[in-house]
Parts: structure tokens; sequence; C-alpha cells
């Protein structure tokens, strides 16, 4: 193993445990600080911070340098929560910005998912949701508007949960859902104010009523620094 490769490693290292023991907080020392406080050159310290971000430890902001990542929102998909109501309880301040409001025919995805027919018609947001003004997920979410008439004309920007449970009467949702890895490209990077090709997690959800009749369909792009995926199950052997 090469001297750059310790290197490196040894920064990671000295920088994860300055964080976890929260010697370090808030923004990072520049990059020709840090070059000079660890003597190596500018490329083994981006391999460390790399490293660092891949982590979850560290994010970089458009123009504005490295920071360390705030606490975690645990988030646990299969509850039927409100974003307000989940984030609240563990102490974070929440916010939402309604970016985009329109009705549309479904793509071929989401008319099998609802399975929908070629006259069909959807209510389509896109929303960015913060948490103490951090932007953390980008939700691009889509109605039926055969299973839930007029949702176009309620105030979009509140709790979509809510809504489905006072006003259509949703009391009990099922869930298919999936999570995977993704890259989050402009403008969805742009929004979450982060770089094109970021980590990120995909949230892939798709909503019934309690017979099983498929109303809704969202896909959550997720800063993958900015959450843990919580769940607690009760198992039966």
């Amino acid at each position: 193993m090469s001297t750059q490769s310790f290197a490196y490693a040894q920064v990671r290292e000295a920088l994860t445990k300055q964080i976890t023991e929260q010697q370090l907080t808030g923004s990072l020392p520049s990059e020709r600080e840090l070059c000079a406080t660890f003597d190596i050159a500018r490329s083994t310290l981006r391999q460390a911070l790399g490293q660092l971000e891949n982590m979850g430890l560290i994010y970089r902001k458009n123009r504005s340098g490295w920071y360390v990542c705030p606490r975690k929102l645990k988030y646990d998909p299969m509850q039927h929560a409100s974003f307000l109501q989940y984030t609240t309880a563990q102490g974070f301040q929440p916010s939402t910005v309604l970016l985009e409001q329109r009705k549309q025919k479904p793509c071929k995805e989401i008319a099998t998912a609802l399975e929908l027919d070629g006259r069909a018609s959807l209510t389509s947001i896109l929303r960015v949701r913060s948490v103490d003004g951090r932007a953390v997920v980008v939700e691009d979410l889509n109605f039926s508007n055969k299973h839930l008439p007029d949702i176009d004309k309620h105030d979009l920007s509140l709790s979509i949960s809510m809504l489905l449970k006072n006003t259509y009467q949703h009391h009990k949702v099922l869930y298919d859902i999936s999570v995977e890895s993704c890259c989050l490209f402009n403008p969805i990077a742009q929004h979450l104010d982060t770089y094109d090709g970021a980590l990120g997690l995909k949230v892939t959800r798709i909503v019934r009523d309690q017979q099983g009749t498929a109303f809704e369909f969202d896909r959550e792009f997720w800063r993958h620094d900015a959450l843990m995926i919580e769940n607690k199950a009760k198992l039966q052997f």
C-alpha cells in the first residue's frame, strides 16, 4: 500500500473522530487549510472528503464548501404519517415548497401501477420538503383524478396524509414500496442544493385503499445523508 493510500485513510479517520466526538461542527475548514493541517496534497484530501461524504458524515454545498451533516431524520417509509408529524416529533422544524402542480395523462409506468386506461388523468405535484431550513427530499406525487375527484382544488402544499384521511376517508391504506440508491441529477439536485450526480435514495410508493385499489403513485428523491431508514417489525416463527 502506498504512502498516499495511507494518507487519505488517516485523514478520513481523523476527521471521522472529530465529527463523531463533536469537535468539528458546522462548516469544515477550507481545503487549503486542511491540506496544510494534514500536510497532504489536495487530491489526497479530496479522496478522504469524498469517502466521508459517501459515509453521510459531511456534505458539499454549492459554491460554499464542506459541512458536517446535521443529525439524521429517522424515516419509516411504511408509516402512514405526515411529514409534519414525524419531523416535529423528532424535534425538527419542517417546511414545504410546492414547485409545480399540473393535470396530465399518466406515463406507461404510472398507468400500469394505477391500472388506468388512456383516457385517465392525473393531478401531479412536485414539492421540496426541508427540515431546519435544509432541503432533504423532492417529492413527485401523482394522484388518480378518477379515485380522488377534485383533489386539484385543495392546497397540495399541505399534508396529503391528512387530506386523504379527512376529505377522502382513507383512514387505512396499503403501500407497495421500494427503496433504492440513485444519483440526483438536475433539476432535482439543484432543488436539494447539491451537485449534479450526487448520491441519493429513491423511494417509490404505490398507495392503495383497503380494497386494494391503487390511487396514488409517488417518487421521493432523498439526500442520502439526511435520513436513517428505520422500521419496527413484529415477527412470528
